[in-house]
């Protein structure tokens, strides 16, 4: 099962990075904004979590939720990475989280995965005053409003994870519209 992945996960993040090399300027673009956006919102919702104190609440559970990250990175956290020309972390799919070691979290804010920034646990959440829990709010549905919009251009964006939506496309390509996946997928 742990072969299976690192080789998924191999074959994934090559056929991303040749099908985003290959893409047309303007559609570079739209993700280029696209991700940047998304990096700033992230950084304001973590600025929350830092404000509840968020990373000493997580040493007393030991990060509990974050070990349930297996399928969490999606295209959108890949492409973050190619837009800026770096490779992703290497996964460790021994870990319960692939990005996960001894020191938390290996992915930067900005790049790591909706599921895993949006969440704030409930002793996070009453560190919160109402406003910013209501900055909290709009900052999650705008977050998903984003993430959802590279569902409408590319057959390989899901919120379900990029190494799930793999085996579904099957050899597909990831950067293709959504109704190239819709019609071949029947």
């Amino acid at each position: 099962m742990i072969q299976h992945r690192q080789q998924l996960w191999q074959r994934t993040v090559a056929a991303v990075t040749a099908e985003f090399a290959q893409l047309e300027p303007e559609r570079r673009a739209w993700i280029t904004t696209a991700v940047a956006r998304i990096g700033q919102h992230q950084g304001q919702l973590h600025a929350l979590f830092l404000a509840a104190d968020g990373p000493a609440l997580c040493r007393q559970c030991l990060g509990a939720c974050c070990a349930c990250g297996t399928h969490h990175f999606t295209l959108v956290n890949l492409l973050a990475y190619l837009v800026y020309a770096e490779p992703p972390p290497e996964p460790d799919f021994l870990q319960t989280c692939p990005f996960l070691d001894q020191s938390g979290c290996r992915l930067p804010v900005s790049r790591r995965p909706f599921n895993c920034v949006i969440f704030l646990c409930e002793e996070v959440w009453a560190n919160l005053t109402l406003q910013q829990q209501q900055l909290a709010r709009q900052l999650e549905d705008e977050l998903r409003r984003q993430y959802l919009a590279f569902d409408g251009y590319f057959s390989g964006a899901s919120l379900r994870g990029l190494l799930i939506r793999a085996e579904r496309l099957e050899g597909l390509k990831f950067l293709a519209p959504p109704s190239a996946y819709v019609r071949t997928a029947r």
